[in-house]
């Protein structure tokens, strides 16, 4: 059974597993929700049933990243002790973050992202890691570090580059722009806009008609079988 978390849920239901990012209505990624979402991965690694997982959320949006009271005032301690053990620390930590959104990407069972609203900073970089991302219409992208003096130090930019070419990649990074669904799709960063209230049932959907015998290396077949008259996008 899986242990009940504070800043997420978890639930298995006919070999789909529903992530959901449950600090409503930011979902703020704090340091506590790492902790935990990093104890969840262990448990994901080894779960027997497990074909398929979704990610969401709870509430309006998404989720509003990492928590930059936090990443400012431990980037000022380390900056100020200047004491290699503390920094040594600190990244041991962001690679335990890392490695935990790598095993999105690794697994063999298809992860599908299902977005609303706002997803920046490193719940963004969070769901590029999944196989499959479909967004409301009315979400928000972006990577916003570079205007507080930092930069996604979780794989976003190694992502992005990879979808939609190292030029654009740089310009979103460095700009820190925020921009919308039809951006987003148009830069193959998002697979598919849903109507918002429709775009987790759609990912559930979607996810029981690929999860039998998924081949994550077909990923752009499984999207060419999605009907232009598919029901949950009308």
């Amino acid at each position: 059974m899986i242990k009940e978390f504070k800043t997420i849920s978890f639930t298995l239901t006919d070999g789909i597993g529903h992530l959901e990012l449950n600090q409503p209505p930011a979902n703020r990624m704090t340091a506590y929700f790492f902790s935990e979402f990093n104890e969840l991965v262990d448990e994901l690694r080894v779960m027997k049933g497990l074909q398929a997982i979704v990610i969401s959320s709870r509430g309006r949006h998404f989720s509003s990243g990492a928590n930059l009271e936090e990443l400012l005032e431990r980037a000022v301690k380390d900056e100020e002790r200047n004491e290699p053990q503390e920094n040594e620390n600190w990244n041991s930590i962001s690679e335990r973050n890392y490695r935990s959104f790598l095993y999105f990407e690794e697994t063999e069972i298809p992860v599908i992202a299902a977005i609303r609203g706002v997803c920046i900073g490193s719940a963004f970089e969070f769901v590029l890691y999944s196989h499959f991302r479909f967004c409301g219409e009315d979400a928000v992208f972006g990577l916003p570090e570079t205007t507080f003096n930092l930069m996604p130090g979780l794989g976003g930019i190694r992502k992005i580059a990879a979808l939609c070419g190292p030029a654009k990649a740089i310009e979103l990074v460095l700009k820190g722009n925020t921009f919308g669904a039809e951006e987003a799709q148009v830069n193959h960063l998002v697979d598919r806009i849903v109507p918002r209230r429709k775009v987790v049932e759609f990912a559930m959907a979607f996810a029981r008609k690929v999860m039998k015998n998924y081949k994550k290396q077909k990923v752009s077949l499984y999207l060419q079988q999605i009907p232009l008259d598919d029901p949950f996008l009308n």
